[in-house]
């Protein structure tokens, strides 16, 4: 029977051990795992979309993309990179709207050599150079 009571004591420490785990930060954590994950889908599926219609516009209309919907790009991407990085369990620093929004900055030669790289490359292919209006 000591064995018995031996695997009663052990399983009432691993119960015991259990509660204790799951108990305070963890169900914060859990909570917010399931929540970024919903807000990840629809960062991913619908701002994703949105600004791809808008650069795509953007280039037609233009030539070029503006600079300011190449930050939010940027920003957008380093917040998937965070809130995927967290609930997946990679790090504990809470990403977006638990923190600050990631600052980025891309400068206007940057958009320019982007615009101009692009253009070479379709001229490179034989296509047409678009109109910059």
């Amino acid at each position: 029977m000591s064995e018995e009571d031996e695997k009663n004591t052990v399983e009432a420490k691993r119960e015991e051990s259990l509660s204790e785990t799951i108990k305070g930060k963890d169900w914060k954590r859990i909570l917010f795992v399931i929540l970024l994950s919903i807000a990840l889908y629809l960062e991913v599926v619908y701002a994703t979309f949105l600004l791809v219609l808008v650069n795509v516009a953007l280039y037609f209309i233009k030539g070029s993309v503006d600079i300011r919907i190449v930050n939010i790009c940027d920003a957008l991407i380093m917040v998937v990179n965070g809130t995927l990085r967290y609930i997946l369990f990679r790090t504990d620093d809470k990403p977006w709207p638990l923190s600050p929004w990631p600052a980025t900055e891309v400068t206007a030669s940057n958009a320019t050599a982007t615009a101009q790289a692009v253009a070479e490359k379709r001229q490179e292919e034989g296509g047409e150079e678009p109109s910059k209006d």
